[in-house]
């Protein structure tokens, strides 16, 4: 119990400190550091404890706290922790600032104007080259997510006996949603080794080469949710004007594949079996994100509610299944965090790409 609560206290806190060293790239001394460390277990905790108060909780006792609450109190501190280092990096770093920031932002979108029509014809190019040679062509975009919900259903709906409302339709949201993260997330780390002979010969900026595959990935999403609508009339389930978070919620997703990806694909440079490491993460995630089932009420509480909160991927699975097949509004300030986090880690990855993406080459 002890180790727990030093946890909640210094695992942000450490969160915030790693943040803080990634921007400066490790250029900070070991006295530095050691300051640092200190003094974002104090902020982190402070904002935290202030926030806590606000709500209401006049005392924080770490010995008699619930373990539901300790986890909230953490997911709280890590979420400041994603913050603030941005705003301590602004006071006490001389070489990032507000102009630097501004620099970097009007760069990704002079880059995001110059490279867009790249990235949309390289995503038709691979469309087509996907169908090139199959005698079916395009229909294999419909056939696989169909097989993939018959398979699924027949084995966690007859055979395992599940209990879900709409059960096949139920289970190819969960099926849809993570196939695209999952397939952003592994194709991101061996990206710019793959397309060797573009990054070696034209400068683009290699979050493009991430975008167009995202962009393919994003049309078989959208070609799976149209046989999932055709579902929700052949089952009658009821639509309701939920149903418009539909926007927010892939949104959202997009975004956070695109922040995780951006940092796996400038790692994958330096590190060639991460794809391993990344496939299995993965494969492990996928049994803790409810494609099969509820979290909240498969695992017991409050750790079930708690977990589909705090695995993203989870959250947005069960946030799309509420609004679209239950009516159910989804809990606008997680998805906001969410975002905000996803902002981040954007943020974080397109700031590490152009910092080193001219070392790629020499690398590859």
């Amino acid at each position: 119990m002890v180790m727990i609560n030093i946890a909640m206290i210094l695992v942000p806190a450490a969160l915030a400190w790693g943040i803080h060293i990634y921007l400066k790239h490790g250029d900070i001394s070991g006295k530095r550091k050691l300051f640092l460390g200190i003094l974002y277990v104090l902020l982190i905790n402070g904002c935290t404890y202030v926030v806590s108060y606000l709500r209401d909780v006049k005392r924080i006792d770490f010995g008699n706290m619930t373990m539901s609450y300790k986890i909230k109190y953490c997911g709280m501190s890590c979420v400041f922790a994603c913050i603030i280092p941005f705003l301590v990096c602004f006071l006490t770093e001389e070489q990032i600032t507000i102009k630097g920031v501004q620099k970097y932002v009007h760069r990704f979108f002079k880059d995001i104007k110059k490279y867009f029509y790249y990235a949309i014809r390289s995503a038709k190019a691979d469309l087509r080259a996907e169908v090139a040679n199959s005698f079916l062509d395009w229909l294999w975009w419909l056939i696989e997510p169909f097989c993939m919900v018959l398979i699924y259903t027949f084995v966690f709906g007859t055979i395992m006996r599940a209990a879900e409302k709409y059960f096949p339709v139920f289970i190819f949201f969960g099926l849809i949603m993570f196939s695209f993260f999952s397939r952003g997330i592994n194709g991101s780390v061996d990206i710019v080794r793959g397309n060797k002979g573009i990054v070696t010969k034209v400068y683009l900026p290699k979050y493009i080469l991430l975008l167009a595959r995202m962009f393919v990935n994003g049309f078989k999403m959208m070609i799976s949710f149209g046989v999932a609508a055709v579902m929700l009339f052949f089952f009658k389930v009821p639509i309701t004007r939920n149903i418009l978070c539909f926007f927010p919620i892939v949104f959202v997703l997009f975004i956070f594949t695109f922040g995780v990806g951006t940092i796996l694909m400038h790692y994958g440079v330096y590190v060639s079996d991460l794809s391993y490491i990344v496939g299995i993460s993965t494969n492990m995630l996928m049994y803790l994100s409810g494609i099969f089932y509820s979290i909240s009420k498969k695992v017991p509480d409050p750790f079930g509610e708690l977990l589909e909160k705090f695995n993203p991927v989870s959250f947005l699975i069960a946030s799309m299944r509420n609004a679209v097949l239950y009516g159910e509004t989804p809990d606008w300030r997680m998805l906001g965090i969410w975002a905000l986090i996803s902002l981040v880690l954007s943020a974080l990855g397109i700031f590490t790409i152009y910092h080193n993406e001219n070392s790629y080459v020499k690398v590859i």
